[in-house]
């Protein structure tokens, strides 16, 4: 499912395991939105006239919060042409990445997440400047990208490696969650893991495969891949999972404006002693401090008003104020000490 802001440009692209979890994703990230752009408010979303995005809940949580939906012409494809273009687009781009790479088709996944997040670094024909400095208001930073597909050397957990040992072992790098953690792929399984970049040793010249040396005994294919097959939607039926998804996310959202703790784990939450509520937002001085500054001196200011200003020690603290790293004073010496002192001089 692909997601565009029409002033920005900027994408969001979800994979889905089945067409019931579509409009689940799509309320979330609308929330996600709305709650990182509270300035910025969504005016109208145009969807496409596809079974699984039609919601009776949908429609009417939009229609609470001032979102109009459209919904173009069927089989009228110009009228959804955002969309379609940024679909054409990530196409382009994937295709290019699997093709570079000895990963199987069946990785198109992660090429297309990928993809998405390249796109976000070009500037677009309407506007000069990249979906992600629209977005951010920062230039990218492109020096934590590396090539789809490459070799890269992971460090090995500690409880899994040895002194002795080997400590980092090869994956592939398929792309990254944000600038400091990537994703790679594990070549004997292909299950997915995340690292931290600067741990990380790539290799943008050598392109590992699934499976180890077992992909040279089957001569590789050029495939073209698609997101929709038309003869194989009766294996994913639309159900009534779609409409309790979207009433649950909206339950939610419900709970948590209404109570903002309710997500809250009461017994883990550390509560400081002193009660923060309805606090003054000035203190009151101690009497030490107004005795010494009645002491003091006074000031006259424009209009006749007299300010007492509080005599200071020598460290910059007001008479009746506690040290608590007190200096070691020098005693005073009596007038007959001082006369001795001076025969002793004589």
């Amino acid at each position: 499912m692909v997601l565009v802001d029409a002033s920005t440009r900027w994408s969001h692209v979800v994979l889905l395991s089945t067409r019931n979890a579509a409009f689940a994703k799509l309320l979330a990230q609308i929330i996600r939105l709305r709650a990182h752009h509270p300035d910025h408010p969504i005016k109208s979303i145009r969807l496409d006239n596809a079974g699984e995005f039609t919601s009776k809940a949908f429609d009417d949580y939009c229609m609470s919060i001032g979102i109009d939906v459209e919904h173009p012409v069927p089989h009228v494809h110009t009228q959804n042409g955002l969309a379609e273009a940024t679909i054409k687009r990530l196409q382009m781009v994937a295709r290019a990445l699997v093709m570079r790479t000895n990963l199987p088709i069946s990785a198109w996944g992660y090429a297309i997440l990928h993809a998405a997040l390249l796109i976000r670094f070009r500037p677009t024909a309407s506007q000069p400047f990249s979906a992600y400095q629209l977005v951010t208001g920062y230039e990218p930073d492109i020096s934590h990208l590396r090539i789809f597909g490459c070799a890269v050397y992971v460090p090995i957990a500690p409880p899994q490696r040895t002194k002795m040992g080997p400590q980092r072992r090869l994956s592939i790098y398929v792309g990254y969650e944000s600038p400091t953690i990537i994703r790679y792929l594990e070549p004997l399984t292909g299950d997915l893991f995340t690292a931290r970049f600067a741990d990380c040793h790539f290799d943008e010249t050598v392109f590992s495969s699934l499976g180890g040396d077992r992909k040279k005994d089957f001569p590789r294919e050029r495939q073209e891949f698609s997101w929709f097959v038309p003869t194989l939607s009766h294996f994913d039926p639309r159900t009534s999972q779609c409409e309790s998804e979207v009433k649950r996310i909206i339950d939610l959202q419900n709970v948590a404006d209404s109570m903002p703790d309710a997500f809250s784990d009461i017994a883990k939450v550390t509560r400081s002693h002193i009660p923060a509520a309805n606090v003054p937002a000035r203190l009151e001085v101690p009497n030490k401090g107004h005795d010494a500054a009645n002491r003091g001196t006074t000031t006259t200011l424009s209009g006749g008003m007299v300010e007492a200003v509080a005599p200071q020690r020598k460290r910059g603290r007001p008479l009746g104020s506690i040290d608590t790293h007190p200096r070691k004073k020098r005693a005073t010496m009596s007038m007959n000490q001082y006369w001795r002192m001076l025969r002793c001089l004589k």
